[in-house]
């Protein structure tokens, strides 16, 4: 019977990794309303209980983190006084496995970094763990559009929701995630669509124009056309006043708590704002046919001199955007060290070029172009002439440059 059961569970997943190859997967936001006190204590045992099991596990993982590990319905707590033994009672099963298969998800991520060069520690505790996640739609949690409602396992009340509305008819539902935040308790809901109309929505919308984009300080985004996109969002005074009183007030104190809880509050506010802002930029950026972009270390900008620039807005979040994006449009990545500031983009003529100067003046043709838009120009024509070669169009999008040994193997 087991071996009949696991076989059927192997060709559902295998029919649904087909399935998923012409399906594109979208995160829908709905808030929970209309919270009364007992709702939200029950919330807070979740996350707390979820927070007991996931520091019980990581403790001792080579003794903790074995196959049946879901299914413990007790766990030490380190307190003040000692060890003390807690009960679950809220976490289901199905959300219990999903927090154990994070930890190995986790740890995975930590041994392909550490056999990548990268210097690793270990798993760390967690104060406060935000978000649970609800593996399987019908079991961890339902939906009733009709009614704004959803029912999440374990709890015998239905919530009722505020933006059902966004998931189309035609999307599949998926898992979930059930978010705290400052501001409320959120359900992350991930769901399918058909690839076929979410291509031709786009193309509807498309113009026949390949575009280049370079990134900078000053200006987040340069495009090849010639056009500056701008934005910066630095901390409110709301926030800096906040601060201040947070720095008078006694630590471990209920005032001290409740202005942190404030400050949580504002950063998601501020948060929020540099979201929205990526968001309309990669929505305008979808017009263009593809786009090509250079592959910049933007951690490094935030090291050097230009670390509140860089935070301020967010350019880093841009750059993965659109390799999310390059499963559905085709986008380009130059490799950062290609000289795409110190070459004209007219005639090919490289020179050297300082920060200060915002003009390029070939020493060669005498022409002279935004330093910016001279950059972006540069990035479309590489792109273009790789694209143009049989044997380097063949290479991922974000290879960089390689050697002629690997073009032929990558053709091959």
């Amino acid at each position: 019977m087991e071996q009949v059961k696991a076989e059927k569970i192997r060709n559902t997943l295998k029919q649904t990794r087909e399935k998923r190859k012409h399906q594109v997967p979208r995160v829908y936001q709905v808030k929970l309303q209309n919270l009364s006190a007992r709702d939200r204590e029950t919330l807070d045992s979740l996350f707390l209980e979820a927070k007991w099991l996931y520091n019980y596990v990581i403790a001792d993982i080579e003794n903790r983190l074995t196959p049946d590990v879901w299914k413990l319905k007790e766990v030490e707590v380190k307190t003040p006084e000692g060890f003390e033994k807690r009960e679950i009672k809220q976490l289901s099963s199905q959300m219990r496995q999903g927090i154990v298969e994070r930890i190995r998800r986790n740890l995975t991520s930590l041994k392909k970094a550490k056999e990548k060069g990268i210097k690793v520690g270990k798993l760390s505790f967690k104060s406060e763990v935000r978000s649970i996640p609800l593996k399987q739609y019908g079991i961890t949690y339902k939906i009733s559009k009709d009614k704004n409602r959803v029912k999440i396992q374990g709890i015998g009340k239905k919530f009722r929701v505020l933006g059902l509305h966004q998931i189309p008819e035609d999307a599949e539902l998926a898992e979930a995630h059930l978010i705290k935040k400052p501001s409320g308790y959120y359900l992350h809901i991930v769901c399918y669509l058909p690839k076929e109309k979410v291509m031709r929505e786009i193309k509807e919308k498309q113009v026949n124009q390949p575009i280049g984009i370079d990134l900078g300080v000053k200006h987040q985004l340069t495009l090849s056309n010639g056009e500056k996109i701008s934005w910066y969002i630095p901390e409110t005074k709301r926030l800096i006043r906040l601060q201040k009183s947070l720095s008078r007030k006694k630590k471990g104190s209920r005032n001290y708590w409740k202005t942190k809880q404030l400050i949580r509050r504002e950063w998601e506010y501020i948060n929020n704002k540099r979201k929205d802002v990526q968001n309309k930029a990669v929505s305008h950026l979808k017009r263009f046919s593809f786009i090509a972009i250079q592959d910049d270390s933007i951690k490094s900008w935030k090291e050097g001199y230009f670390g509140k620039q860089i935070q301020n807005t967010g350019i880093g979040g841009i750059i993965a955007r659109l390799r999310t994006l390059a499963t559905l449009i085709p986008v380009f990545f130059v490799d950062r060290y290609e000289p795409t500031t110190q070459t004209c983009s007219f005639c090919g003529h490289k020179q050297k070029i300082s920060l200060s100067e915002r003009t390029f003046k070939c020493q060669n043709c005498g022409r002279e172009i935004d330093r910016d838009v001279n950059s972006a120009r540069n990035i479309l024509k590489t792109v273009l002439e790789r694209l143009a070669d049989p044997l380097k169009s063949a290479l991922p999008v974000d290879c960089g440059e390689v050697k002629p040994v690997e073009w032929a193997l990558s053709l091959r």
